[in-house]
């Protein structure tokens, strides 16, 4: 995810395009010292023959082989990053951590793709990964149609569609042969609903129980109440959704801190449970409203 730069977060006299080059080597050195396998994945590890600036990325994101995540995460603490989302807080997907450094700034610890569900997903990946030199140092990355299929379902959550550059790229400029390859790989990753939301093609998969899900980051469209309802839809099994249930109710304190810049005192904790059910009840008013 982009990060708010305020002057605490900037790496003094280091250009962010090419602070997330470095962070990506960084990150790589502690991922072969702790002998993690990582992908380097969107940024400046997209291939250059896709044609994607490769100096506007504000962070670095990596997937990690999912079994090794705790191993990975402890390798950062050890090393100067500092923990600033948790997977259950990141976002709706529960799909990445975020942490910082003082040097090489952010970095978006995926422990699953949003929209990538195929059992061993990682491992198929894997098995099809490239090479390319990022700061110096040589780092595995999906390969190209793996690469494509990562953004357009990254474009599938930011609520952009067509107009997003992203799409001419990767999705647009293929052929009919091309873009069926894509499609079959999306099948063999089970990123159908994903791929779909990004190409406006979702209402194949009305009765997924993610469709709703993505429909909300797709179009940008639905409140709060929208969003907690698709995710209890999405949770697989009554476990998942009563963690759901539970998770609506609390505060996020990470993204709280992330707003106020510091670690919230418990009366602004407080503060915010007000709002958030001030909020939600004029949404769910609003709702009424709407059905009279």
């Amino acid at each position: 995810m982009s990060q708010p730069l305020d002057s605490s977060s900037r790496a003094a006299g280091i250009p962010i395009g090419i602070r997330a080059h470095l962070a990506h080597a960084a990150l790589q050195v502690l991922a072969q010292d702790a002998g993690v396998d990582i992908l380097h994945i969107k940024g400046p590890a997209v291939h250059p023959s896709i044609g994607r600036a490769l100096t506007h990325s504000t962070d670095a994101d990596v997937l990690v082989r999912p079994e090794q995540v705790k191993i990975y995460v402890k390798a950062l603490l050890d090393h100067g990053w500092r923990h600033n989302t948790s997977f259950e807080t990141g976002s709706a997907f529960e799909h990445a951590a975020t942490f910082f450094h003082p040097t090489w700034g952010y970095v978006d610890l995926h422990r699953r793709y949003p929209g990538i569900t195929a059992p061993k997903a990682f491992n198929n990946l894997w098995a099809r990964r490239i090479h390319q030199m990022l700061g110096g140092v040589r780092c595995a990355t999906p390969a190209l149609i793996d690469q494509r299929l990562i953004l357009l379902l990254h474009v599938a959550r930011n609520a952009s569609g067509a107009s997003d550059p992203d799409y001419a790229l990767v999705w647009a400029t293929l052929d009919e042969c091309a873009q069926a390859d894509l499609r079959r790989r999306a099948r063999e990753l089970g990123a159908q609903v994903g791929l779909a939301a990004a190409l406006g093609e979702l209402d194949q998969y009305r009765q997924d129980p993610t469709h709703d899900l993505w429909m909300m980051f797709s179009t940008g469209e639905g409140g709060r109440l929208d969003e907690w309802k698709a995710r209890f839809k999405a949770a697989n099994g009554p476990l998942a959704k009563a963690r759901i249930v539970g998770r609506a109710l609390l505060v996020n304190t990470d993204h709280l801190t992330m707003r106020l810049g510091h670690e919230p005192t418990p009366a602004e904790v407080r503060q915010e449970y007000v709002e958030r059910y001030r909020a939600a009840l004029r949404e769910g008013m609003e709702k009424i409203k709407g059905k009279l």
